[in-house]
């Protein structure tokens, strides 16, 4: 199935750690401004990385590339924000919790899906190329590890 530790369940735990942080600042949006609109797009985007990382658990390959392009969605959102705030007018709050959730989160998460997208498919592991016979009928497949 597949390795129990590995990248896939590191994407799961820092997808459900986002999902968990955008959660509770639309908690925080709710108490300061009072109108449970603000709270929508963070329910529905907490939602959606819910079940694109449980997706990812089970291998899906668009379910990868779906969470690379919300990561790089977020990106261009929080450098947009930061752009903004050039201008009169505009604030940007940087803090902490904001670098981990909105920029080192989703670096660490494209990392590790596009490594997962490149590996090769786990029903091969341990199928190998070798030098056989042309003529066999799994030739150049090998059960045995290559060195």
């Amino acid at each position: 199935m597949y390795e129990r530790g590995g990248p896939r369940e590191v994407v799961y735990v820092l997808l459900t750690v986002q999902a968990a942080a955008g959660l509770l600042a639309s908690v925080g949006e709710l108490l300061f401004m009072g109108s449970p609109l603000y709270a929508v797009l963070p329910v529905l985007k907490a939602v959606g990385l819910f079940v694109l990382a449980a997706r990812i658990v089970r291998g899906r390959r668009w379910a990868m590339i779906a969470v690379i392009v919300v990561e790089w969605l977020g990106l261009l959102g929080f450098w947009l924000g930061v752009l903004l705030a050039l201008f009169p007018g505009f604030a940007a709050s940087i803090t902490l919790m904001a670098l981990l959730t909105e920029v080192a989160l989703p670096v660490t998460v494209i990392i590790l899906c596009t490594r997962l997208l490149r590996a090769p498919d786990a029903r091969y592991a341990g199928v190998s190329r070798s030098p056989a016979r042309p003529d066999a009928r799994y030739a150049g497949v090998s059960r045995f590890p290559a060195r």
